[in-house]
């Protein structure tokens, strides 16, 4: 069976959830009815419900039929995200991965001051560089790369194999929301100076000053996205 086929009839089913045509706790139409209905074979449709009830969004019900099971129930947060991106507004969606990263990277630039390498702090510093001549470019592309590999080295210097696996179902998402803060100029500056505290502590070798540090850049990151959502309302005002 052709992988693409399977992956994008799980992809068509994700969208049906995401606008609303399959809500949450009501039942799909049955196997032959969705392959016809997504014009794909039904040993397609049965692999992409599979793969659906394996990840946790599908209930599969024998005798009964398969239903579209509540969110908290899912286990796969890039299918998660993928819903909540088109069904929450900019705004929301950034502070609550905001919430998530300041959860998760706080305590990674800890693990990383203590555990960094020769090697991390020369990943980290080849990024810091990249992402200030970037920002004094005004390439934006070339910032919003070099910002999201500094991240990933510090999570890569935190040398927990799990903390980068536990981040990555979010990068998509978190380079969308990224991207409109990165375009202005005030934004990238607040964080070139953000990064340069992270740096410094972790080099330093001092996992307090490097929380603290993060906790401070996630705070600024946060009040941007408040402010650059604003500004975007006013316009469209």
């Amino acid at each position: 069976m052709a992988t693409d086929l399977v992956h994008n009839a799980v992809q068509l089913i994700v969208t049906a959830i995401a606008d609303g045509r399959f809500a949450q706790g009501c039942a799909l139409p049955r196997e032959a009815e969705l392959a016809e209905m997504f014009a794909v074979s039904r040993l397609t449709m049965r692999e992409a419900v599979r793969i659906l009830s394996d990840r946790g969004v599908l209930d599969v019900r024998r005798g009964r039929g398969t239903y579209v099971a509540p969110q908290e129930k899912w286990s796969d947060p890039a299918t998660l995200i993928a819903v909540l991106a088109s069904q929450t507004d900019q705004r929301t969606l950034g502070i609550q991965l905001i919430e998530v990263r300041r959860m998760i990277e706080v305590g990674a630039t800890g693990l990383a001051a203590t555990h960094r390498t020769s090697t991390d702090i020369e990943h980290l510093q080849h990024w810091l560089a990249a992402y200030s001549e970037a920002s004094q470019q005004s390439d934006i592309d070339a910032a919003l790369t070099a910002d999201i590999a500094f991240h990933d080295a510090i999570l890569t210097a935190s040398h927990n194999p799990l903390i980068p696996v536990m981040m990555s179902s979010l990068a998509s998402a978190v380079a969308r929301s990224r991207r409109s803060t990165t375009e202005l100029p005030d934004v990238r500056k607040r964080a070139a100076h953000h990064h340069r505290l992270i740096f410094e502590a972790i080099a330093a070798g001092d996992a307090s000053a490097a929380k603290q540090a993060m906790r401070a850049h996630m705070t600024q990151t946060r009040n941007d996205i408040l402010l650059v959502t604003k500004t975007n309302s006013m316009k469209r005002e």
